[in-house]
């Protein structure tokens, strides 16, 4: 949770630099229109990878699939995997699951400007199938001292929930693409066995009514968005000699033709 806490502050700070935004106050140049279909895009979850990556208790990791309808909606998929193992600490109880989950849903960008930069509002369905175990120390009778082990293995759940998302995504270089959201997550249907509900459901967190979470995705977006003039990178910086051929083509005739006479001699 640390990791994903400094990822978080990061990621928020430069969310208001102004070096993110590839526009300058002095460039008034038209914007390009997007097309219908934008572009395609494939991510995939740095956060969950991280938390798996330094030994966390749970994570998600998972990767989605989403298309650019006019650089506005975002139909998007995502599936991923949960994993979980969690020590009882003082009672050495265990509790452990592995199950995929899949998550579909939509984002709508509110920036106006098609600049590369794209503030995110959406929803998300997840739903997953999945199996739990428990386990805990042997039971001593203290009348017959009978040792009887604690093993529940292969329980049967179900789960499906639904997410708000709020997130912000820049472009950091070519076709590649850097963006974070937050969720809040709320449980509408959860079947469990009878003998003990899970503490982790794969793709949605730990088991309650309603949580937060969040991820940081690596996207690669491929289309005619990804190429718009009016974009740049969070890292790239044009050339001088393009700037100065922009300077000399908007610039009006009678500035233009006292450097053509220098440049002959007159």
């Amino acid at each position: 949770m640390k990791i994903f806490r400094f990822i978080s502050i990061l990621l928020l700070i430069s969310l208001f630099s102004p070096a993110l935004w590839g526009q300058s106050k002095k460039d008034k140049q038209p914007r390009e229109k997007a097309p219908l279909l934008s572009g395609v895009g494939v991510g995939i979850d740095l956060c969950g990878l991280a938390m798996k990556g330094v030994g966390a208790r749970f994570a998600n990791m998972e990767i989605c699939g989403r298309v650019g309808l006019k650089e506005k909606f975002f139909p998007i998929f995502e599936i991923g995997i949960g994993d979980c193992t969690r020590n009882g600490g003082e009672t050495t109880n265990v509790f452990s699951t592995r199950a995929p989950y899949w998550r579909i849903g939509m984002d709508y960008n509110v920036n106006k400007k098609v600049n590369g930069n794209r503030f995110l509002v959406g929803v998300r369905y997840g739903f997953t199938n999945y199996k739990y175990d428990f386990s805990a120390p042997d039971f001593e009778d203290p009348v017959y001292g009978v040792v009887s082990p604690l093993r529940l293995e292969g329980l049967k759940g179900n789960n499906q929930w639904l997410e708000f998302c709020l997130g912000f995504e820049t472009r950091l270089w070519s076709i590649m693409r850097l963006g974070y959201n937050i969720r809040y997550k709320m449980r509408t249907l959860q079947s469990v066995s009878e003998l003990g509900e899970p503490y982790f459901v794969p793709g949605f967190g730990k088991n309650d009514n309603s949580c937060f979470g969040g991820s940081v995705y690596l996207t690669f977006d491929i289309g005619k968005t990804a190429n718009l003039k009016g974009q740049k990178s969070l890292f790239g910086k044009r050339k001088k000699k393009e700037e100065t051929k922009n300077k000399e083509q908007n610039a009006p005739p009678e500035d233009i033709a006292p450097r053509a006479a220098k440049r002959r001699g007159g």
